[in-house]
């Protein structure tokens, strides 16, 4: 698969270090790039792989084509980038019971620059000017590193929504946004 833009790694020595130290933008993806967002979610995902039973991976790793239908309903999808290399990605779906955020990945030689931190602003700007209360997102509790940053950011755990995904423990997330004042007039 062919995906422009997609960081290839940091390699000591070169200019790649020098880009990790800007800070990341974060923009809507478009839907000529969905095949990125894809193919991040497979690179940030493939470490823990192994760790999931194989109808979970691939409820996990979503592809093309749901990216493409999640950007053109009423969800969205954000690529995060570095200069022009495109690092990381996250979906949101409205749900009845909130904005849900799915598909977070952010690639493994960027990890640590504030990418996630970045993703998870979008997602709550997004929550904010539609209205939503309440974000949520589920997990696995072997994704410690991401456990970590949803709880940095102000999520957290939900006891009683433990469920079984595919045969992978699946917990819940959730953070209450508050709404600008000044809107509710």
């Amino acid at each position: 698969m062919s995906c422009p833009e997609i960081v290839s790694g940091l390699n000591p020595g070169s200019m790649d270090l020098q880009l990790a130290a800007i800070s990341p933008y974060v923009r809507r993806a478009r839907v000529t790039e969905a095949a990125q967002a894809a193919f991040l979610l497979r690179v940030a995902f493939a470490e823990v792989a192994a760790l999931y039973t194989p109808e979970a991976l691939e409820a996990t790793l979503v592809d093309t084509e749901t990216l493409r239908r999640r950007m053109t309903g009423e969800g969205a999808v954000w690529l995060a980038f570095v200069e022009t290399r495109a690092v990381g990605t996250v979906s949101a779906i409205p749900r009845s019971e909130g904005l849900h955020v799915r598909s977070m990945a952010v690639h493994p030689e960027s990890r640590g620059r504030g990418v996630g931190r970045a993703l998870l602003d979008a997602v709550e700007r997004f929550g904010r000017d539609r209205g939503h209360q309440r974000i949520f997102l589920r997990t696995t509790p072997f994704l410690t590193s991401a456990i970590a940053l949803y709880s940095r950011s102000g999520f957290t755990m939900r006891e009683d929504a433990e469920r079984d995904f595919h045969g992978v423990p699946l917990f819940e997330m959730e953070k209450l946004l508050e709404l600008d004042l000044r809107e509710r007039g």
